[in-house]
C-alpha cells in the first residue's frame, strides 16, 4: 500500500499493460472464518487525486464493516437503515438470505453488481424512490464507456435485475418499502442485452490448435478441443478454485487457501478414452467417446505416460491448474496470434459445437443429450445461425414438389 494512503486492506496488482488494478482484500483469517466479500475490485486510479481519497473512503468503509462482522462473531447487523446499502449489506449477511446458498463464484459476480450499486446509489432511502429513479438509473448504466462505443445494456439490466432480487430479499425479510419497490420493478420493462449469436467454428479451432502448439502452450490447445468436441463448458474442463470449508483440511491441491476441482482429470478418461462426467452445473452426466476426435487424440497423444495422472489440464509456466483467470487471459492471445477474431469467446466453443451439430443433421434431442443439457429450450439457445434444420425442411419441400410436378391432373 502506498505510505501516503490511509486505506487499510488496499492492495495492487500490476495487469500486462503496465497499469495496475486495485481492490480491497478482508483480512486472511476472517475470510477462513466465513466472512466475504474476500476481495472487491476498485474502480480507481493512483494517479488522479480525487480517486485517491475514494480509495481511501472505500477501503475504511470495507474495513470497519469487516471488522464489526468479526465483533459479531460473524452475525450480522440487525440494524437496518432504509437505504439500498442498507438492504445490500443486510442480503449479503443475512444467513436466512439466498445470497448465502449461492456457489462462491456466483457470490463473487454477485458483489461486483452489488458494488456498483453501493457506489452510485447506496445513500438512496428506500422510502423515497419511485418509477422515474430506476428508468434514469438505467440510462445512466447503459451509457457507452466511450465516445462512439455501444451502449452497455446487459451492465444496466443487470444492476436492474439485482435491484428486483434484493427487494425480494427484502419482502422475506420483512423489510419496509421493499414490497412496494418489488411490485413496481415487476411491472416496469427494460431493454435486456441481447443474445449472444457468435459461435466458435472448426476453423477457429483448428487455427487455435496450431499455434497455442507453435507457442508450446499444449493446454490451452487441449483444453480448447475438449471443450468444442466434447461440447462441455470452460469450467467441467480446466475446473475452478473453491474456498476450503471452515474445518476442513487442506487436502488436494490448494492455491490461497482454496481448493481445485471440478476440473478433467486422467482417470475421467479411462484405458478406452471414454470420458464420463458429471457437469458442475446440472449435475447432468456427459459422455463422449474421444477416440472419435482425431484432434483431441492427437493432442493426448503428445502428453507422455508418466505424465498422465491428476489434472488434465496443467499450466505449463505454473505447474498446476490454472489461477482464476489466468485461463481466459492467456487463451486470449494464443487466439490472437491465431488470427481468431476477439468477438470470438473461449465460452462460445460450446455454442460452436451444437451449432456444428445441427447443421450436420444431428437430431435435436440427441444433440440436448449430447450437451448434457435438460431442457431442449436450453440447446435451441445455444444454436447460433445454424441451417441443418432448415436445410433439411427445404429439401423435403424440393422433393415434394418434384413428386407433385410428375402427378397426372384430372
Amino acid at each position: 500500500m502506498p505510505s501516503d494512503l490511509n486505506a487499510p486492506g488496499f492492495k495492487s496488482k500490476p495487469n500486462r499493460d503496465g497499469s495496475r488494478r486495485l481492490y480491497w482484500s478482508a483480512r486472511s483469517d476472517l475470510v477462513k472464518a466465513g466472512y466475504r466479500p474476500e476481495n472487491v475490485r476498485l474502480p480507481y486510479s493512483l494517479d488522479d487525486p480525487a480517486d485517491r481519497l475514494l480509495i481511501e473512503a472505500a477501503c475504511l468503509r470495507l474495513q470497519a464493516e469487516m471488522l464489526q462482522w468479526s465483533a459479531n462473531r460473524g452475525q450480522p447487523d440487525a440494524r437496518f437503515d432504509g437505504t439500498i446499502l442498507g438492504l445490500s449489506r443486510r442480503y449479503q449477511t443475512d444467513e436466512a438470505s439466498p445470497f448465502k446458498r449461492l456457489k462462491h463464484n456466483t457470490q463473487h459476480k454477485d458483489v461486483y453488481t452489488l458494488t456498483l450499486i453501493e457506489k452510485a446509489f447506496g445513500t438512496r432511502s428506500l422510502a423515497a424512490l419511485k418509477i422515474g429513479d430506476f428508468y434514469r438509473w438505467y440510462d445512466a448504466a447503459k451509457k457507452p464507456k466511450a465516445p462512439g462505443a455501444p451502449e452497455r445494456v446487459r451492465r444496466a439490466y443487470g444492476i436492474i435485475k439485482k435491484l428486483r432480487e434484493l427487494f425480494a430479499f427484502g419482502i422475506m425479510a420483512e423489510l419496509p418499502e421493499c414490497a412496494r419497490l418489488y411490485e413496481i420493478l415487476a411491472r416496469a420493462r427494460f431493454k435486456q442485452p441481447a443474445r449472444r449469436r457468435i459461435a466458435m467454428e472448426l476453423a477457429h479451432v483448428e487455427a487455435f490448435v496450431a499455434t497455442a502448439l507453435e507457442m508450446n502452450r499444449l493446454s490451452l490447445a487441449l483444453g480448447t478441443a475438449i471443450q468444442f468436441e466434447a461440447v462441455l463448458r470452460q469450467k467441467d474442463v480446466i475446473g475452478e478454485w473453491e474456498p476450503i470449508p471452515k474445518g476442513e483440511g487442506t487436502t488436494g491441491i490448494v492455491l490461497n487457501g482454496r481448493r481445485w476441482k471440478n476440473g478433467l482429470t486422467w482417470s475421467d478418461l479411462a484405458a478406452d478414452l471414454v470420458l464420463r462426467k458429471a457437469t458442475t452445473k446440472t449435475g447432468a452426466y456427459a459422455a463422449h467417446d474421444l477416440k472419435l476426435s482425431p484432434l483431441v487424440t492427437a493432442l493426448l497423444a503428445r502428453v507422455p505416460p508418466a505424465q498422465r495422472v491428476g489434472p488434465l489440464i496443467v499450466d505449463e509456466i505454473a505447474g498446476r491448474p490454472y489461477a482464476e483467470s489466468a485461463y481466459g487471459r492467456e487463451w486470449r492471445i494464443v487466439a490472437r496470434a491465431a488470427g481468431v477474431p476477439d468477438g470470438v469467446w473461449n465460452m462460445d466453443a460450446r455454442a460452436g459445437a451444437i451449432t456444428e451439430a445441427e447443421d450436420a443433421g444431428a437430431d435435436l434431442d440427441a444433440i440436448r443429450s449430447s450437451a448434457a443439457h435438460a431442457q431442449l429450450a436450453t440447446t435451441l439457445r445455444y444454436s447460433r445461425g445454424a441451417v441443418g434444420k432448415s436445410r433439411a425442411v427445404a429439401t423435403l419441400r424440393a422433393a415434394h414438389r418434384k413428386a407433385g410436378t410428375g402427378t397426372e391432373q384430372p
